[in-house]
């Protein structure tokens, strides 16, 4: 879990070299930020309104799935029921949207996307 007052000090004092964004595991928004001082504080300042909603989103992704590279040793048991069936697949759609959303909006990278997404399909 990432912290949003850690991600604002960063923001603060070492934003325009992208350092909150390394934090965010957003490396290439990271070095973009580190090449462009900041996209020539622009991208900076608006970091301002919309860090919050981004450690937020962090946090919902990563706090929930878990470290990227720690396999949960969860066994799971499905029952055959053609109702449950229906309503997973259509969960499981409704996931990959969400994910996909996510990419597109530039909230995760796609390395990110394609972990998410393999962690849904498993």
């Amino acid at each position: 879990m990432k912290s949003k007052s850690t991600a604002y000090i960063l923001w603060f004092f070492l934003g325009l070299i992208g350092v909150h964004k390394f934090y965010l595991n957003k490396t290439g928004m990271g070095i973009l930020y580190f090449f462009t001082c900041g996209i020539f504080f622009i991208g900076w300042f608006i970091d301002l309104f919309t860090l919050g909603s981004q450690v937020d989103t962090y946090n919902a992704l990563f706090g929930r799935f878990g470290n990227a590279n720690h396999n949960n040793n969860v066994n799971n048991i499905v029952v055959n029921v053609p109702h449950a069936v229906q309503k997973e697949q259509s969960s499981l759609s409704d996931q990959l949207h969400k994910l996909y959303d996510l990419k597109e909006k530039g909230i995760l990278t796609e390395e990110e996307y394609n972990i998410q997404k393999s962690k849904v399909l498993s």
